[in-house]
């Protein structure tokens, strides 16, 4: 089925072409929580992960995350997150819902955006019936 097809399939979010995708029109990066910026259930994110959206900003990329974990107490990092990127979470991926509240928090049609995650069935699935450019991650691949 096409619709659990990514546009493109990367080892980790290190190794997508950012500048090719900023070419292509592409102005907001949304990406997948776990397994795809952080180890799933993860606490913390790693340096190299937070340091590559804050690089992302600078180059003038909108930047979310739109995750399914619940926010609260036992999930510290997604408040944590919060105060420095657009996240949505409690998404419901893979409803459309949740995709176009994070794009209208970032300003960007579907046409202008990029979502990065690792499961076909709620990343995948929830961008390619968005009209969201699809990218998958093969998993978590920490630097």
């Amino acid at each position: 089925m096409r619709l659990l097809r990514a546009r493109e399939v990367v080892r980790s979010v290190f190794d997508v072409e950012y500048g090719r995708l900023w070419a292509a029109g592409i102005r907001a990066l949304i990406f997948d929580l776990d397994n795809t910026l952080g180890r799933r259930g993860s606490r913390s994110l790693g340096d190299e992960a937070r340091a590559l959206l804050r690089d992302l900003q600078r180059r003038g990329f909108k930047v979310g995350i739109l995750t399914n974990r619940n926010r609260g107490p036992a999930n510290e990092l997604a408040v944590e997150l919060a105060r420095e990127f657009t996240i949505l979470d409690v998404a419901r991926k893979p409803s459309r819902k949740g995709y176009a509240s994070v794009l209208a928090e970032l300003g960007q049609s579907p046409t202008r955006a990029a979502m990065i995650g690792d499961r076909r069935l709620t990343d995948i699935l929830g961008a390619n019936r968005s009209g969201i450019y699809s990218i998958r991650v093969k998993g978590f691949r920490g630097r």
